[in-house]
Formats: structure tokens, sequence, C-alpha cells
């Protein structure tokens, strides 16, 4: 005995959707994290890549956004002191 169905092509489209595999685009605090990352290893920061490797990015994205005090710790003028004090300069990203 055999059966025959037939199945419309938009039928079919639907159908196979839930075979596609997709692709999550990065948020810009995953890249930070990754570069955060990149960076500590190059420096050697054992005390970062240990953070990092216990709460892995999306997480660590997710306590960041989420954070219920996001005021800065110090101004922009008491960093820029501190900055001067050393002889440092201020890294580019910090304006």
């Amino acid at each position: 005995m055999t059966q025959i169905v037939t199945v419309s092509p938009a039928t079919a489209a639907y159908a196979s959707l839930g075979m596609k595999t997709t692709t999550r685009s990065h948020t810009l605090f995953e890249e930070r994290i990754h570069h955060w990352s990149e960076d500590a290893k190059v420096r050697g920061d054992a005390r970062v890549l240990a953070v990092l490797n216990v709460i892995q990015p999306p997480a660590l994205a997710l306590a960041l956004l989420t954070a219920p005090d996001l005021r800065p710790q110090v101004t922009v003028a008491e960093a820029q002191r501190r900055y001067d004090e050393n002889g440092q300069e201020v890294p580019p990203d910090v304006d």
C-alpha cells in the first residue's frame, strides 16, 4: 500500500525553518568583553582571566546591563587628575 502526500511550497518552507541553524550577532557588550579578555591574555592578568572563565560573556553582559548602580565611581576631572599624577596618558576611549 502506498500513500502519496502533497505539500504546498509555502508549507514546506515553513516546516523547513525549524531545521535552519541561526547565527546570532554579537552584542556590543560581548565584543567589549572579548576585547577585554584578549587584552588580559596579552597583559597576563590572571585575575581577569579567572573571572572571565567563570562568568561567560552572555551572563557577564547581563550582569553589566542589570547592575543596580551604574554611576561612575569618580568624576571625569578626578580621573584626569589621577592620570596626570601618575604620569600616564588617558586611554583613547576615556573622555
